[in-house]
């Protein structure tokens, strides 16, 4: 029953995305309008919807361990690990059909306009760069060279190293094209519902989702590191909270962010579904950390003002912390990239010696980086100041904690920050196989969604591939 209830949230939640996308497009498979807006607008709302919805949030967050089920006396998954075909295949679909394949419209739209818009050439090349970054950290070895290409039925399947380096270079493009003369004039504007066609935003946003890319990459091609230093050199990448890449939701009907719309259907716009998770409070308690008020709220049965969680798929009561309402409000925003995400990424790119100042320019960033994420949360900047000035840096998982932490609400992030913390079984933090999950070990990948995108493709992977192997780039 569950698993059916996650695929109605996945199309509630994809209702306004569909009357933006049937506005957009009469057949599903070729737009047929000349301009790059509509295309452009659309995608983006396909991605985040999906990001927020039934499909991913709630299958992710689980399966990653950032939140709690609370069994059932929430929302009672039974095994978090057997993620519903019907979510892959919906997450599969929304990327590469909904998301990818109109950006890559958009982009020859904007290519054949005259004279050429290179702005929205570079914000939709951003934009379907981050799309393909989601989809092969689910997935792994995903099709790209051969995508979206008519003329091509069943394209191959990249192995991830491939897909990685073709996202730098879809950055890398995004970036000629957004320093082009011109490109604030050409750039897409109205339909832009993350900068407003902020061209200098939007170039920032290129570079910094670069230096997140070559991160994943540094560790099986270490020569990577010298691209690191050279974009931190060059100074144009995320350089405050107003930077950051997120989608504004509202209380109208179709606009409100999908995690509440899934509340305000099933639990009367309450949170009687999701917990705190252990490995995500514990060490906020441990520390009095102030945003601990901020990302959960209190059992409906404390009298105490204790907060406390739950393991993953353990029984929760009227005595554990839920997830902030704050988090899930219908104008709560959905963030894709944050400026604190970027700050954290240079900090562990200096203490692993990719970035010169060493320990030094690593706690400073690592300090910076927590006092953003309290600020983001709403804790006063005083309280924030004061407590990231007591977190001294003493080593690597410092910062992958405090980054986990962070994303707690952003399972795609805090999923690959947990990946990328360390060798198998020595990842921060140390998570344990869920209560009804196999005994198989953690889950590493989303398995691909074999009925209507694998087994009809003569040139995708044959041999089943199970959500506790590991992905080419993690150690």
């Amino acid at each position: 029953m569950k698993k059916l209830i996650i695929l109605a949230l996945g199309v509630a939640t994809m209702t306004s995305c569909k009357k933006a996308f049937e506005k957009i497009n009469t057949n599903p498979n070729a737009a047929e309008l000349a301009s790059p807006d509509l295309l452009f607008s659309g995608a983006s709302v396909n991605l985040v919807t999906t990001r927020a919805g039934g499909d991913l949030y709630i299958s992710l967050a689980l399966a990653a361990q950032t939140i709690a089920s609370g069994g059932d006396y929430g929302w009672g998954a039974d095994d978090v690990y057997a993620v519903s075909p019907y979510s892959t295949g919906n997450v599969w679909r929304t990327s590469y059909v909904s998301t990818a394949a109109n950006l890559k419209q958009a982009i020859k739209f904007a290519e054949k306009s005259n004279p050429v818009k290179s702005g929205a050439i570079g914000q939709a090349k951003v934009l379907l760069a981050e799309t393909m970054y989601e989809t092969t950290m689910l997935f792994g070895d995903i099709p790209f060279s051969e995508a979206w290409n008519s003329e091509i039925v069943y394209p191959h399947f990249d192995n991830q190293e491939d897909v990685l380096n073709s996202i730098l270079t879809t950055l890398d493009e995004a970036i000629v094209s957004l320093s082009t003369t011109g490109a604030e004039a050409s750039a897409i504007t109205g339909f832009d519902l993350f900068y407003k066609g902020d061209v200098s935003k939007w170039l920032k946003l290129a570079n910094s989702l670069k230096f997140k890319v070559l991160m994943t990459l540094v560790d099986k091609v270490p020569s990577k590191a010298t691209e690191l230093q050279a974009l931190y050199d060059a100074n144009q990448m995320l350089s405050s909270a107003g930077d950051n890449f997120k989608m504004p939701f509202g209380t109208g009907t179709g606009n409100k962010n999908p995690k509440f719309a899934i509340l305000e259907q099933y639990a009367g716009s309450y949170n009687f579904f999701f917990f705190a998770n252990k490995s995500v409070i514990d060490p906020m308690l441990a520390d009095d950390d102030p945003r601990i008020s901020k990302f959960f709220d209190l059992g409906l049965g404390d009298t105490t003002d204790t907060y406390q969680g739950v393991e993953s798929e353990e029984e929760a009561d009227e005595f554990t912390s839920t997830i902030s309402m704050r988090l899930y409000a219908a104008t709560a925003p959905e963030y894709i990239m944050t400026y604190q995400e970027l700050l954290f990424l240079q900090a562990e790119a200096a203490e692993r010696g990719f970035l010169s100042g060493g320990r030094a320019l690593a706690e400073e960033k690592y300090q910076e980086a927590i006092l953003q994420s309290c600020l983001l949360a709403g804790v006063a900047n005083g309280v924030a100041s004061d407590f990231a000035a007591t977190k001294s840096l003493t080593n690597l998982t410092d910062i992958y904690l405090q980054n986990w932490i962070d994303q707690m609400d952003r399972p795609i992030e805090a999923f690959n920050t947990w990946r990328r913390s360390g060798t198998k079984g020595n990842e921060t933090p140390t998570l344990q196989i869920p209560r009804g999950a196999p005994n198989a070990g953690l889950m590493y990948r989303w398995e691909y969604p074999l009925d209507n995108e694998i087994n009809p493709n003569v040139n995708a992977p044959k041999t089943k591939i199970n959500y506790y192997e590991q992905q080419w780039f993690d150690l």
